[in-house]
């Protein structure tokens, strides 16, 4: 296969799985307008974005096993992973703080994305966070993270350097899936529900949003120690 078609087929990888980063924090950004929109439909919108997450990782994780398994990757797993990692923590760092975004999904609210970033003429689900490092939820939120994108990574990662396992690696992957859904379910989604009647949902947002930046630096330090130390 041509090099050059493997390049922007890795491309589209890396672009998907930094699309995949950030869909899953500006699924709290949404979850917490809640209130302000007046409506438990953002609820629903909230989720749909978060799902759109998740199938964007599927598929690059469906991706990247094509390009492992027919052995025509040009810069390696390591490096892809690297850079969606580098480039998702870039992002997600614009996206909470940087006013020029919400210009950008007004721009997009325009051209026809109003399911994913609201209605034209309203104001965009976007709003600036304020970052919480001192919280006990932020840090079930850094373990959460975690475990999703290791989920992802993991197997991937150390099946280049110990093949002979990776079906074990596989499902290992789908273990820590587990782990961090029952995190999930039984303290973060509760503790925000419960932020939601007490009116206190942007300040539980916040300490989300702030564990998901901390395992995303997390993330992009494990990534390259490996490849340095293993991959390389």
């Amino acid at each position: 296969m041509d090099s050059n078609l493997v390049s922007v087929f890795e491309f589209i990888v890396i672009f998907t799985l930094v699309g995949a980063q950030v869909f899953d924090v500006y699924a709290v950004m949404v979850r917490a307008k809640v209130n302000v929109d007046g409506t438990t439909q953002v609820l629903a919108v909230a989720n749909w974005i978060q799902y759109l997450a998740r199938i964007m990782n599927m598929v690059s994780v469906f991706s990247i096993s094509l390009l492992l398994e027919s052995k025509i990757s040009t810069i390696g797993v390591p490096a892809m992973f690297g850079y969606s990692m580098c480039l998702g923590l870039v992002m997600i760092g614009l996206v909470c703080k940087f006013s020029f975004t919400s210009p950008v999904l007004r721009v997009l609210q325009c051209v026809g994305f109003t399911p994913v970033f609201g209605e034209p003429g309203k104001k965009a689900y976007w709003w600036r966070v304020k970052f919480d490092f001192f919280s006990r939820l932020t840090w079930f939120s850094v373990l959460v993270s975690l475990f999703i994108n290791l989920a992802i990574i993991m197997p991937f990662m150390l099946s280049v350097r110990y093949p002979e396992v990776r079906m074990t690696l596989a499902y290992t992957g789908q273990l820590l899936n587990f782990c961090a859904s029952i995190i999930m379910f039984t303290y973060v989604d509760r503790v925000f529900f419960k932020a939601l009647d007490a009116g206190n949902e942007f300040a539980c947002a916040n300490r989300i949003i702030t564990g998901k930046l901390v395992a995303q630096f997390i993330l992009v330090l494990g990534v390259f120690c490996f490849y340095f130390t293993v991959g390389g």
